[in-house]
């Protein structure tokens, strides 16, 4: 039996436990797609199972993207929002991005974003690990809430902060305009301890 085979057969057979556990919940798209890949597995369809695994998966990354997407902060007095943009680049091995922008009546600008699985994170880490790479970037450390950060201020209404969580999360807050306080206070209401949650963490 060929490697590829086997790892199929054991994401099927997860699949399939997953949904097994779950038959007294109300079947929804999901649940449905890893049923049938199970059972197209079940009966030697090896390419129909890999497509029905192929838009479970898809399903759900969505999912994790919606739920990403509610840990993002209400806009604070003065400021509207966009609406929660979301992209999955799992695909291509670039992982998964969701965003959202905050605007003040001065047309100033805060974009918060969360990065999940991105090959990235791990140039940013190599930069959190190292004070002296971080000054030589423009970054400071800083602490927003509990956690340790880093920030950059070029002076000229740019302003970044970037916030690794483990290794597979990178948490960003780019303003254009915005002071400094105005980003970290947007980064500050953002509910991290949830996006740990959603994460496995």
């Amino acid at each position: 039996m060929s490697a590829m085979v086997k790892r199929l057969g054991t994401a099927v057979l997860a699949a399939g436990l997953i949904f097994g556990a779950g038959r007294m919940a109300l079947a929804d798209e999901i649940s449905d797609g890893l049923a049938l890949s199970a059972d197209l597995y079940a009966k030697g369809d090896l390419a129909g199972a890999l497509k029905e695994l192929g838009f479970a998966t898809a399903a759900i990354q969505a999912k994790m993207n919606e739920s990403y997407g509610s840990t993002f902060p209400e806009p604070p007095a003065g400021w509207t929002a966009d609406e929660v943009d979301a992209q999955s680049m799992a695909i291509m091995g670039m992982g998964q991005n969701v965003s959202r922008t905050y605007t003040n009546a001065n047309g100033n600008s805060v974009k918060l974003s969360l990065t999940a699985d991105s090959p990235m994170l791990q140039s940013m880490g190599m930069i959190f690990a190292n004070p002296m790479m971080a000054a030589q970037a423009g970054f400071q450390r800083i602490r927003v809430g509990r956690e340790e950060a880093m920030l950059k201020d070029d002076k000229s209404g740019q302003v970044q902060i970037l916030l690794t969580v483990g290794s597979r999360l990178l948490l960003q807050a780019e303003g254009s305009g915005a002071s400094v306080d105005e980003v970290k206070a947007l980064f500050s209401a953002w509910k991290v301890d949830e996006v740990k949650k959603l994460a496995g963490m």
